[in-house]
């Protein structure tokens, strides 16, 4: 009887390694894998847009940061993000831009946006790494935005 009892519960912790090292997440599927997505906010504290962009930018990270490679959100008005602002081209905080997997841009918001607006933006770049249809492309609508100095 003890044997039979030391067998099962040998079979059952074998079973719960395997499972644990194919990458269950304790719910019987399979852990997914990040999108191949790089998000990046350009903003500067000073910007009346970014700021009313914050709370919207801050549910996006909740939703998206967990399904997407990078979520990055970068401050303009410091020298590395001046920097980092030039080499991608940015005029205006806010600005997001997405990239690949590869670091290839695949489109950009310049200005603010609604959240339904960035939820369709960051969607439609997830689509684009994933190979996935994401319909016909319109520009993402703005309300504006700040120069970047």
């Amino acid at each position: 009887m003890r044997r039979s009892v030391s067998v099962v519960l040998a079979l059952a912790l074998s079973a719960m390694l395997v499972l644990g090292l194919a990458g269950c997440d304790g719910s019987g599927t399979e852990a997914e894998e990040k999108a191949p997505l790089h998000f990046i906010q350009f903003f500067d504290p000073d910007c009346p847009f970014c700021q009313a962009m914050e709370p919207t930018v801050d549910s996006l990270r909740a939703e998206y940061e967990p399904r997407i490679q990078e979520f990055e959100i970068v401050d303009a008005s410091t020298p590395e993000g001046r920097a980092k602002a030039d080499e991608f081209g940015v005029f205006i905080t806010p600005t997001f831009v997405l990239l690949d997997g590869e670091g290839n841009e695949l489109d950009r918001v310049a200005g603010a946006a609604t959240e339904e607006n960035m939820v369709t933006f960051i969607e439609r770049g997830i689509a684009d790494v994933t190979g996935e249809s994401a319909g016909p492309r319109e520009e993402i609508p703005t309300t504006g935005g700040t120069e970047a100095e």
